[in-house]
């Protein structure tokens, strides 16, 4: 279906969908989360809402390329300009699981559904492929400017070296998102990540 032009209220109204999309689903369950709990929880019509998007499936497309916002967001909070490769790679897996951590009741919910739908449907299985892509070609442009700076010293493949590291990522992740609440060390979370970098790619930063 072709996307309808916004205009700047218009573009207002689709955000505070999104986000009150990503609350109700977080609590309540996507397959929950009604249009019609949407539109009251903001105070619309539910055409209205649906004007904007016309399906669930469209909701859910755009409500995981809100979290992936968030997400980069929460990960380019920590990188700085000065940074070198094996810097930015460490705050890259770190920004990933303290997003996880910090919106464990709202987006990451939504994440963990992605992951729970991918193997239900084609189009939530492309959402997740594309996302865990995404994600894995951000490490591996750390790794091979790593190995330009002369600091890391990779062996064998680096886009299979950048798939071990995307997945543990992902794993991390996952648990952060669904572990109870004290059960995440985030204190010790850089001290691991470093360690687990280094044994990997020689870094030592």
């Amino acid at each position: 279906m072709k996307a309808r032009p916004e205009t700047k209220k218009g573009e207002s109204t689709r955000q505070k969908i999104i986000s009150s999309a990503i609350k109700l689903a977080a609590r309540h369950g996507f397959a929950e989360a009604s249009f019609q709990m949407i539109a009251d929880d903001i105070g619309l019509s539910q055409s209205a809402v649906m004007y904007h998007f016309p399906d669930k499936n469209a909701l859910f497309a755009e409500l995981v390329r809100a979290i992936i916002r968030h997400n980069h967001e929460t990960v380019s909070e920590l990188i700085k300009t000065s940074d070198g490769a094996g810097a930015r790679l460490l705050k890259h897996c770190l920004g990933n699981v303290m997003w996880a951590v910090r919106y464990r009741r709202q987006d990451a919910q939504i994440l963990l559904l992605l992951y729970y739908l991918a193997g239900r449907g084609e189009n939530f299985s492309r959402l997740f492929t594309q996302m865990i892509t995404a994600g894995r070609e951000r490490i591996l442009a750390h790794l091979l400017a790593g190995v330009r700076e002369g600091v890391f010293r990779i062996k064998g493949d680096p886009a299979a070296l950048a798939e071990t590291i995307q997945n543990s990522l992902f794993g991390a992740m996952l648990y952060a998102a669904s572990a109870p609440e004290d059960s995440v060390d985030t204190a010790g979370l850089e001290a691991k990540w470093k360690g687990f970098i280094s044994a990997l790619t020689g870094w030592e930063g």
